[in-house]
Formats: structure tokens, sequence, C-alpha cells
């Protein structure tokens, strides 16, 4: 009896030890649940290359910390989160959102002015946001029906794991094809296509063009190494030289329909039986949780390296905005954009300078004047009526101050709110050249209308006088007949004053112009 009640109190005991040992783990992955869904949704979103440069396989906010916060927290924002704003040191300025990008700007894309300002001017690695030099440059450099064949080079050249559309060696795409495929689906491989052909069959060229380009905007802390924007330590640009070249570019109609575009089909090929289904990266654009209204399109880009970087157009009111945030996070790179665009459609308007604006004017040099063939040389208005500033929507147009330079060849007006400057006008008043190339070049060009007009003038006369063909040269135009008996005259006239003198020697006769000789020869 004993016997049998030890065994029931060992069984008793041990189904309640194995009750509690499979309860270990169950209640763990419980407590766990939304960090595992969170950690599967990353997975399924980077797994899919839509917005990479190289394959993303965690977010990278899942490992940054802020003080104050449990670094184990997956929603906490990264330490660059709390990094000073420089924007909000400006006077009378509105004060602006705290972003998780370490750098960040938000641009007027008609005046260039700056509203939100956060590092701007600090080096950061651009990823796929490259792409964006790297379409204009060719659209300006091509035509949308130029045929591309993709080299192996420009193939098999990238990165293993990166952003492509599976492009073969000897796969033939137009260029319009190949920009949808750089800036909706952010291709490598078409990238590099693009660059060979319009860096006439060299990469390398055309990342020159690149280079050239960006230098000629201004963007003096810009480097490029690549059409891609695969990683590379002298690839790099900062958040202000990034949206001058996204606004230069946004002012391209073709890029902009491009970049606005939700979704393109690429037709099949010489060598794919299959259309290609390309989606527009930027989800602000598409519907769903991060869609933004007003959004016009943009391009997205991710390294390891680089982080999240994001460049993004919005519309509303009349007022034209781009945003880049560089170094994100992929949780944060979207809402930080709209808290920006919130920001800037939320708290500024525009103003447009009229006519009863006064005038801010700057002396020039005579020359300078007179090469501008203007009749009152000692002045020159330098405000444009019709040109606009944003301002906080507290600030009237009476509190904007101009000031006027001349530096080489233009003429620089400064909008100026509490010594800040807002933006910029360049408009140029010289040819490039110098005075004196200039006044070379101007006569050279009066020469040439007055021969152009004695031409016409002796063509005039001869047309009635000959059909259009002469008949017997029928490959002969008649203009070209009129030249060669207008030459023709010419050298009968030279050729009688040639023999003058020799006929004057023949009657032993000195020539008239002979000094102190006239009459009989004498030997």
């Amino acid at each position: 009896m004993n016997h049998l009640k030890h065994r029931v109190i060992s069984a008793v005991c041990s189904i309640t030890l194995l009750s509690g040992t499979f309860s270990l783990p169950v209640f763990a992955a419980d407590a766990n649940s939304s960090e595992s869904t969170e950690a599967i949704s990353q997975t399924s979103e980077t797994a899919a290359p839509t917005d990479t440069t190289t394959a993303q396989s965690s977010d990278p906010a899942s490992t940054d910390t802020t003080s104050g916060t449990s670094p184990t927290d997956p929603n906490a924002p990264p330490e660059s989160y709390n990094w000073e704003v420089q924007s909000d040191s400006w006077a009378s300025w509105p004060k602006g959102p705290q972003v998780a990008a370490e750098t960040a700007i938000l641009m007027d894309v008609d005046s260039g002015e700056i509203l939100y300002a956060k590092g701007i001017d600090e080096k950061r690695y651009p990823a796929s946001t490259t792409k964006i030099m790297t379409a204009w440059l060719a659209i300006e450099n091509s035509n949308l029906s130029d045929q591309i064949t993709f080299s192996t080079d420009a193939v098999y050249s990238i990165e293993p794991g990166s952003t492509h559309i599976g492009i073969k060696p000897g796969e033939i795409l137009t260029m319009e094809q190949s920009l949808y495929a750089v800036l909706l689906a952010s291709a490598n491989e078409v990238s590099n296509g693009v660059a060979e052909y319009v860096g006439g069959g060299s990469i390398s060229a055309f990342v020159d063009k690149m280079n050239e380009r960006a230098a000629s905007l201004g963007c003096n802390n810009t480097h490029f190494m690549n059409p891609s924007g695969l990683h590379d330590d002298n690839h790099y640009t900062t958040a202000r030289d990034l949206a001058t070249i996204a606004r230069s570019a946004f002012q391209n109609k073709i890029f902009r329909k491009i970049i606005g575009t939700e979704y393109y089909i690429e037709p099949k090929t010489n060598i794919t039986d299959e259309e290609r289904w390309l989606n527009n990266h930027n989800k602000m654009l598409l519907s769903g949780e991060k869609h933004y209204d007003g959004c016009l399109g943009g391009k997205t880009g991710y390294t390891t390296t680089a982080g999240n970087t994001l460049v993004t157009f919005a519309e509303r009111d009349n007022m034209r905005l781009v945003c880049v945030v560089l170094a994100d996070t992929l949780r944060f790179q979207y809402s930080d954009t709209a808290s920006l665009f919130d920001y800037g459609f939320g708290n500024f308007h525009k103003e447009v300078i009229t006519e009863n604006q006064p005038e801010t004017t700057v002396q020039l040099l005579p020359a300078d004047a007179f090469s501008l063939k203007m009749t009152t040389p000692e002045f020159l208005s330098c405000v444009e009526n019709g040109n606009c500033v944003t301002l906080p929507n507290d600030v009237s147009l009476d509190s904007v101050t101009y000031e006027t330079r001349v530096e080489g060849d233009s003429v620089f007006t400064d909008c100026l709110f509490n010594n800040q400057i807002l933006m910029t006008k360049q408009v140029k008043i010289l040819p490039s050249k110098s005075i004196q190339k200039s006044f070379k070049a101007m006569k050279q060009k009066r020469h040439q209308n007055q021969k152009r007009r004695k031409k016409t003038s002796l063509m005039s006369f001869f047309t009635p006088f000959f059909p259009k063909q002469i008949s017997f040269f029928p490959n002969l135009n008649c203009f070209f007949f009129i030249n060669f008996l207008y030459c023709f005259y010419y050298i009968i006239i030279a050729f009688i004053g040639f023999l003058q003198p020799v006929f004057s020697l023949l009657n032993n006769r000195v020539p008239d112009n002979m000094p102190g000789r006239h009459g009989i020869w004498y030997s």
C-alpha cells in the first residue's frame, strides 16, 4: 500500500515538473512575439531589393540606442535623433522637428531656399540616390529612342546580391526603358549600361561627367566613383549638395515624369521573352501606410555603410519642396521625410517680388557697361520682378532685404531675412570670354554679316538669269556657279593688273609709278 502511495506521489510530481518545463519556452515565445513579428516583417521587406543598393538583412534601428532608452527597445530612435538642428538657431525661424537621420535638409525646389537644415554640409554616402545624377545626365546627353546593348562588364561588374533586373550580356533596351529601370527599380547593371553608352564606351568617362556637373552646380563636397552608388570610400556627398542636384534634375520634364511613375512594364527584348514589372521603390508615392499626399516621386537607397538614404519631392499649395535624409534607418526614413514635409508646408508661404519692391543696383565698370550696351552705364538693376521667396508664415516681404554683387560674368542678388541668406538669384550679364575677346568676336561677326549681305546682293542680281540648276552642268547649283564667276572676275582683274607693267617695258616705257622717271627708257 505504501509502495503504491509512493508511486502515485512520484507520478504527480513528475507531471508537475514536466508541465513547468514545457511552459517556460511557451512563455518566452509569447513575451517576444512583437520583436519576432517585427523581425519577420523587416526580413520580408528587405529581402526584396526594393530600396537597396546591396542586400539588406536587418533594420539598423534594431541596434540603435539613445540615452535613457533601453538598447533592446526595437522602436527606439538612434542617438542621432537628438543631434543639433542648424535651422533652429536662425533668428525668427520656425523650430523644426527632430529626425533620426544623421543629416537632413528641406529645400524649396523653385528657389533653392533652405527651410530646414541638420548637418547639411557633413559628408555621407548617398547609396542609390546617386542614380539621380546618372539618369539626369543620360537624359541630357541622349535620345529616349537610343538603343543600349549591354556589355558583359556592365552586367557583371556589380556586387553579388545588389539590386538588378536580370539583364543579360548582349540584351538591348532603349534609353527610355533603361531610365525607368534605373530610377524605379534601382537596377545597378542598367546604371552601368547607361553610363557606358553615354560615356562613349567608358564608365569612368561618364563618372567624370558626373563630377563635372556636380562642380558646376557648386557641389564642392560631392565626389562620385560610379553611376550606381555601390559603396566606395571616395563616393560621397552632403544633404545640401544632393538636394541641389535633385532640384536641378527636377527641372527636366522627362525626369519628373519617370520618378513620378508608380510602375512600368519593360517589354520583351531580343533575349528575354518575358515582360519585367518595375515598381517605384519610394513608398510615399504609392498607396499604403507610408503614402504622402502631394508626393511627386523620389529615389531610395541603401548600403550597409551608408544606411538608408531617401530623396523625395512633394507639392502643396503651389509650393514644391525636396527633402533629403542621409544615414537614416529603414524604420524612420519615411516618417522623418513626412515630418519635414509637414513642417515645410505648415510653417511657410511663398511671396512674389513685385514691381513696387525697391530695386537694388550695382556700379559697373565702363567697359562692362559698354559691352552690355547700357544707356546708363553706371548702374544696373539686379532684382527681377516675378521672383519668388519662401518665408515663415508670420513674416512679410517687407522684412526681406537685398544685396547685389558682381562676380565674373554674373550678377548675384542675395535675399536676406535677419542677415540670413534665403536665396541667391544669378543673372548672366557677360559672355564667358574676356572683354577683349568679346570685342574681337563682335568685330568678326560684323565683318561676316557684311560679306553675307554683299554675297546675297550679288546672288539676287544673277539669280533671275539662271535656272536653279545649270543645264550644261546638271549637278552644279546656280549659287555655286555664281560664286565661281565672282572669283573668276577677280582673277582676271588681277591678271590684267600684273600684265600692265610688262606691256610698258615692251614698249620701252617706264611705268608711271616708278619715282623720278618719265618718258623714254634710257639704256
